[in-house]
Order: structure tokens, then sequence, then C-alpha cells
């Protein structure tokens, strides 16, 4: 990778959530996306949690930066929680 290169990267996955009968009650969708650059890295993962219908019921969002030794320089995480209107 030459000196001013950045590498951009995402891994989703998606468990989905049954009841004792079998029935989908809802999912879970992990979300990380990486940036590596030659001055570090930023990671942003989010966590959505649905509800059978597909709609939002909680997102857990936390975004770290690291810098080029892999050291945790910053770190913020945020916490939203759908209500219903």
């Amino acid at each position: 990778m030459p000196d001013d290169d950045i590498e951009i990267g995402e891994e989703i996955e998606v468990d989905v959530v049954r009841d004792e009968a079998g029935d989908v009650i809802g999912a879970v969708v992990d979300d990380v996306v990486v940036a590596t650059g030659p001055d570090g890295s930023i990671v942003d993962e989010t966590i959505d949690v649905l509800d059978s219908d597909g709609t939002l019921v909680m997102e857990d969002e936390v975004v770290s930066i690291y810098d080029a030794d892999a050291n945790l320089i910053a770190q913020e995480e945020t916490v939203a929680i759908a209500l219903e209107g």
C-alpha cells in the first residue's frame, strides 16, 4: 500500500431472532466499516435491532479512532431507542 492510500472495508452480519415456535420476532444487524491509512484507522460499528416488521427499535453506534500503532486514541458511543409516537 503506497504511503497515501486509504483502504476501506465493510462487513455486515444479520441474525434473525425467532421465538420458541420458530416465528421471526426481529433481527439484529451488525455493520462494521473500517478505514485504514498511514496515520491510523477509524472503525465505525453500528448495531441495529429491528422488530418483526423491520422497524428500527434500537441503534448502538461506536466510532473508534486508532493511531498508526493500533493504539486507541478516541472513542464515542451513541445509543438511540425508538419511541412510539
